[in-house]
């Protein structure tokens, strides 16, 4: 069974016509994303990693649009975690389980307004945003070579 069977099934993707436009959207999105949490980081440390964490998110989403799907139910967030790590492969599990940690620290700080870190861990999920980032990038340029990204 494929990897998206399971989840189309439970409903948490829907099939969507691959749209290489709304992909290139949503990384120039991410990559800004990741100049604001760099900016944002020295001020507010927790907000700057929620920053870099939407950027590794919206950047998931792209993987997934890049492959026909569209993250369809009430969690969203993990459903992107969980197969952008199946695709990208077990070579990117450490990477998959940081962007995890991410995701459980954003929605402490979101949803319990804990203080979910501090200035050296932003930083971390600065540096681990980038790195996925640009996997995805390489990623999304294999299923259309001629996709030319500017930002």
């Amino acid at each position: 069974m494929n990897p998206f069977q399971q989840y189309l099934e439970k409903g948490y993707l829907k099939k969507q016509p691959q749209n290489f436009e709304q992909i290139s959207q949503q990384l120039k999105r991410a990559y800004k994303d990741l100049k604001t949490a760099k900016l944002t980081l020295a001020y507010d440390p927790e907000w700057g990693a929620a920053i870099a964490y939407q950027a590794m998110l919206i950047g998931g989403r792209a993987l997934l649009f890049a492959h026909g799907f569209l993250p369809a139910d009430g969690a969203q967030h993990r459903t992107v975690v969980e197969l952008t790590g199946k695709i990208l492969g077990d070579e990117y599990a450490n990477l998959i389980r940081q962007f995890n940690k991410f995701r459980k620290k954003r929605n402490l700080f979101f949803y319990d307004s804990e203080d979910t870190g501090n200035e050296e861990e932003a930083k971390r999920a600065l540096e681990i945003s980038k790195e996925l980032l640009d996997e995805i990038k390489i990623f999304i340029k294999t299923l259309n070579p001629q996709v030319h990204f500017e930002f």
